[in-house]
């Protein structure tokens, strides 16, 4: 008897609870009809432990960059390194800076305590004649006064490098000498400039002392040592023999090195 009654609770309830199931069905379909009729949700792709789509996929992106590098790889052209035919003399370089007053007063050392080989020396050695020029004179007068110079054995100085880039010069170097380039030697000195107060070129500069090394920062307050200069796209030669017919501060050197022209020739 009390199995039956038993049933008979458990049939009532279960009748129950599907009334209620459905009463809430048929309740939320009256209450919000707009929602039958919305599509459903498009498929996202989801990367794992996200929160949401991911588009583009990160695994194309990764591919992409992959053949993109390769591709790049294949048409780089990677440049050795060059000195542009010049070298470094570290001995001299060494020699330039302890023959510094400045450098030698940072060092506590005077030049008696140097050995005689290192004291005080001309900045150029014996060169008291020199070519100041710029690559922005036009090629081919650039590329005439510069081999007449080195020919002479006349130093070819420029106040700094094309665009401040080694990279620019070497271009530039190439515009004017083509394949030639690389056998080209010059040298790069603002101090020049600065200390005979240059300020157009090209400028043929002879000095009757030799040239020591600056006194004060960039030569900037350093005297003008005494020189004789002709500007203009003349020949060497014939800026020489002015300075000589002219009887100029340094005509005596300017002489020398005329007749050391003719008895190299």
């Amino acid at each position: 008897m009390a199995y039956v009654e038993e049933e008979k609770l458990l049939r009532n309830v279960i009748t129950t609870t599907c009334l209620v199931a459905l009463g809430a069905a048929a309740w939320a379909q009256d209450a919000a009809p707009e929602a039958q009729s919305e599509a459903p949700a498009p498929l996202v792709e989801i990367a794992p432990g996200a929160q949401g789509f991911i588009e583009p996929s990160i695994a194309k992106i990764l591919d992409d960059a992959r053949r993109l590098g390769a591709a790049l790889q294949e048409r780089l052209n990677i440049q050795k390194p060059d000195d542009f035919g010049t070298s470094v003399d570290i001995e001299s370089l060494r020699d330039r800076a302890l023959a510094n007053p400045r450098v030698r007063a940072l060092l506590g050392i005077d030049n008696e305590s140097l050995p005689q080989s290192e004291a005080l020396a001309p900045r150029y050695g014996n060169k008291q004649v020199f070519l100041l020029a710029s690559f922005s004179m036009p090629p081919n007068v650039l590329r005439t006064m510069m081999n007449e110079a080195i020919s002479l054995d006349i130093p070819v100085i420029f106040r700094g490098f094309v665009n401040n880039s080694v990279f620019d010069t070497q271009v530039a170097l190439q515009r004017v000498f083509g394949d030639d380039a690389k056998l080209v030697g010059f040298g790069i000195d603002p101090t020049i400039f600065t200390r005979f107060q240059i300020d157009a070129v090209p400028q043929l500069i002879v000095t009757r002392d030799q040239i020591d090394v600056c006194e004060t920062a960039g030569c900037e307050a350093d005297p003008v040592p005494v020189h004789d200069r002709v500007g203009g796209n003349i020949p060497l030669r014939d800026a020489l023999q002015m300075i000589v017919m002219g009887q100029g501060d340094a005509m005596a050197v300017a002489k020398a090195a005329l007749e050391t022209i003719g008895a190299g020739q």
